[in-house]
């Protein structure tokens, strides 16, 4: 099984299905995370887009390495991710090009104007990128399923969960991996303020995930095409 991780910024994926990907990674199965953008405004004005960029993307390459999957960056601008066409067909190609059977994503209704932005392309390329007629550089295929992830305070209401107890910890390492961001969000505040105590809050998080599982710590999906529980299956 290839699973791919089209996410908006480095962090995304290590903060919203770390201990996921993990899982599938030490099961033996194909991570990718493909990030959208370098996370360049993810930073103070005492630097400039370009060093943040090049920071982040070493420390996605780390955290990656802590996970055992692998990355591949896209070319977009933070905080400017736009949805068009051209835009699409991108992201088509993206999917083509690393053939993934299980494609995660951002959650449609979530605060970040980027996470929304991919959240609809990668929807409308999944649903695009079997077709023959659509043309891009490489050849066409078809993923079986999107699984969505979102944060706590939207209306994000996962009924997929994967029980990820025993990657916790190298969740809560990749995510510390990320060095620069851990601690801008920490002293950014405001639209961020649910994560002033990142690792805390994503553990707390996990935690109460678990908690409906009947297990330590889980993380949360909701699946584009939901299966059947009886009959039709």
């Amino acid at each position: 099984m290839h699973l791919a991780a089209i996410v908006a910024h480095p962090d995304d994926a290590e903060i919203f299905c770390g201990g996921t990907l993990a899982k599938h990674a030490d099961r033996g199965d194909k991570v990718t995370v493909v990030y959208m953008t370098r996370g360049e405004y993810g930073g103070g004005s005492d630097t400039t887009e370009a060093e943040i960029a090049a920071t982040r993307e070493q420390e996605a390459n780390t955290a990656a390495e802590t996970l055992g999957v692998e990355t591949a960056f896209l070319d977009y601008e933070d905080g400017r991710i736009t949805y068009s066409l051209e835009n699409r067909l991108q992201i088509v190609d993206t999917l083509r090009e690393h053939r993934p059977d299980i494609v995660l994503t951002h959650f449609r209704d979530d605060m970040h104007p980027d996470h929304r932005t991919t959240s609809r392309l990668v929807t409308d390329a999944y649903y695009m990128s079997s077709l023959p007629l659509v043309e891009t550089v490489n050849e066409p295929w078809e993923p079986q399923n999107i699984y969505y992830v979102g944060k706590p305070t939207s209306s994000f209401d996962p009924d997929v969960y994967v029980d990820i107890s025993e990657y916790q910890s190298k969740k809560e390492d990749a995510i510390r991996d990320h060095e620069s961001q851990v601690e801008w969000l920490q002293e950014h505040g405001g639209i961020d303020a649910e994560f002033d105590d990142l690792i805390e809050g994503v553990r707390a998080q996990a935690r109460t995930l678990g908690r409906t599982r009947g297990v330590e710590f889980a993380e949360g999906f909701v699946p584009l095409h939901k299966h059947t529980t009886a009959y039709l299956d």
